[in-house]
């Protein structure tokens, strides 16, 4: 192995310095009598010289012990007691929440504007209202002895509805034409009829009508005139005043067009009897073979419209 320069120096310093370590070491044990051969050290009393084996050591060699008497100790202050209430089992449960969001109130300015009222899906109505009834009226009573039986005129009727399931009307209506016996008749009749709508929530009701009439006829005889094909009459018809009582009934519909106008079209089936004087000495209805009778029927067709208010 090839030692360098520097090296060289470090290994002559640690040869010199182990060299005067141990000459130091012997010149200790040397100067120091009683210290056995190869000690590195050596207590600085004499050694004593051991005893012959089997004899006992002297007492003036031997330590006495210390003393067993108890040692005194100082009195001491009594401890000072701290009372401390227990800790409790569980400590509160505490649950914190977020705030509630700011509410934040706009004003806004008052509208000024107009009001629409929404459609309804049924017919404006009221609990209770009055109505007037203008109509068209056409007449029959069967096929007369001839085939030209029919009347035709015009009426009126002041309605009242108690609510908008029943109402009752009082009516007059003024017809003329030729009658079953083919007279020239002018007809003026009263009635009082009361009605009961089926389905007043509709726009089209259906109703159901029954009453009582009272009728005056005014009934000229110019059926020779009229057969044979002439036109008019003359001083020498004769005329005849028919009363008559009885009774009706019908079906029809109403068609509310608004709160104020509804269309109304019937028919009505009338039943009626002669009251006058004269019915008995000379009934209205003979048919030649001895029969006769003052009750007639027919039937009454009638439509218009009724004013509500």
């Amino acid at each position: 192995m090839t030692i360098t320069r520097p090296n060289k120096s470090l290994l002559s310093i640690s040869v010199f310095a182990l060299v005067a370590l141990g000459a130091g070491a012997a010149s200790a044990q040397q100067a120091q009598p009683g210290c056995p051969p190869g000690s590195w050290f050596c207590a600085d009393t004499q050694a004593q010289p051991a005893a012959p084996a089997g004899q006992p050591v002297a007492p003036q060699a031997l330590q006495p012990l210390p003393s067993a008497q108890p040692v005194p100790v100082a009195p001491t202050q009594p401890p000072t007691i701290v009372y401390q209430n227990a800790p409790p089992t569980a400590p509160p449960v505490v649950v914190y929440q977020p705030a509630p969001p700011p509410v934040v109130v706009v004003r806004q300015p008052e509208y000024r504007g107009y009001y629409y009222r929404p459609y309804q899906a049924g017919p404006p109505y009221r609990q209770s209202e009055w109505g007037l009834n203008l109509r068209f009226d056409g007449a029959v009573f069967g096929a007369n002895k001839h085939g030209d039986g029919g009347m035709g005129g015009v009426g009126a009727g002041l309605r009242y509805k108690l609510s908008p399931y029943f109402g009752v009307e009082a009516g007059a209506d003024w017809i003329v034409g030729r009658d079953y016996n083919s007279m020239r008749r002018a007809e003026t009749a009263f009635s009082l009829t009361g009605m009961l709508f089926v389905n007043p929530r509709s726009r089209a009701q259906v109703y159901f009508l029954g009453g009582v009439n009272y009728s005056v006829a005014r009934v000229t005889d110019d059926s020779a005139t009229y057969l044979t094909g002439g036109f008019g009459s003359n001083s020498n018809d004769p005329t005849y005043t028919y009363n008559y009582f009885g009774g009706q009934f019908g079906i029809g519909m109403e068609f509310r067009v608004s709160r104020v106008l509804a269309l109304n079209l019937d028919i009505r089936g009338v039943i009626r009897s002669r009251t006058d004087d004269a019915a008995k000495q000379s009934p209205e209805f003979n048919d030649g073979h001895g029969r006769t009778t003052n009750t007639s029927g027919g039937a009454v067709f009638t439509g218009g419209m009724t004013f509500y208010f």
